[in-house]
């Protein structure tokens, strides 16, 4: 053990105290231990994440519940008898399905025996109505008031009825431009957010409706209301009524 010396003022016999030397190499080899501890742990969560991802498709479905299908998992039916229900659902655009659940009110609507369900697609999408045979067959899917399928048949799909966030503000605006244009005063033209704007799909016919305030021909502010339908498949506008006027010639 080493010592130091101190001296006093008084020049007395000098005080021995001891010195401890810090153990350095073992708090080194602590440290490396740890990083690699926790290296090993991040490796490990990346490799459990990876193997967790290919197991998941687009949609959420784990490889799971996508082998056993949608319509297995909340009803007592066969493998076959559910792939068939699940072939119609994704026929008719049903590919995202959050929710699907059993609505006593729903049985026997058409005939005895039968069930009904409520479905939800993409978390926020319902109105869907699922109704199953005795036998365990679609006996029809709609949406809303509009029928998706019947008698064994496709008729629509759910994008024929709905339209995205994007799609919504896009038609929007072309609906503000051409209010503007028969407007006195477009450039005071104010507009509600798109909360406050009625919007509906049947096909390939957007129907919007909203109202707009600007300034009439004496300067005064007024509100008026308006209806648009677009046809989709021609780009063009079917019908612009504003203020109740029906302003295409037909």
């Amino acid at each position: 053990m080493d010592f130091v010396q101190n001296n006093n003022d008084g020049g007395n016999m000098q005080s021995q105290q001891p010195v401890v030397k810090q153990k350095r190499g073992c708090l080194k080899g602590c440290l490396v231990l740890m990083v690699e501890v926790l290296a090993g742990l991040l490796v490990l969560v990346i490799i459990v994440t990876l193997l967790v991802s290919k197991n998941v498709d687009k949609n959420g479905l784990s490889s799971t519940e996508e082998k056993e299908g949608i319509a297995i998992q909340y009803m007592d039916i066969s493998k076959e008898e559910g792939e068939r229900i699940d072939e119609i659902l994704v026929n008719c655009g049903l590919t995202n399905i959050t929710a699907f659940q059993r609505d006593s009110l729903l049985d026997n609507a058409h005939s005895e025996g039968e069930m009904g369900f409520r479905l939800v697609e993409g978390g926020n999408l319902d109105k869907i109505i699922l109704y199953i045979n005795p036998d365990k067959t679609v006996y029809s899917l709609s949406y809303n008031t509009y029928m998706l399928y019947e008698n064994g048949e496709v008729l629509a799909t759910i994008d024929d009825y709905t339209m995205t966030a994007k799609e919504r503000d896009e038609y929007i605006i072309l609906c503000q431009e051409k209010v503007k244009e028969i407007l006195k005063a477009p450039a005071t033209a104010k507009f509600p957010n798109y909360t406050e704007w009625g919007y509906c799909r049947e096909k390939n016919i957007v129907t919007m409706q909203g109202y707009v305030d600007s300034q009439n021909g004496f300067g005064a502010m007024v509100r008026s209301q308006f209806q648009l339908k677009i046809n989709t498949d021609t780009n063009s506008l079917d019908s612009f009524i504003f203020d109740g006027q029906e302003l295409i010639q037909q």
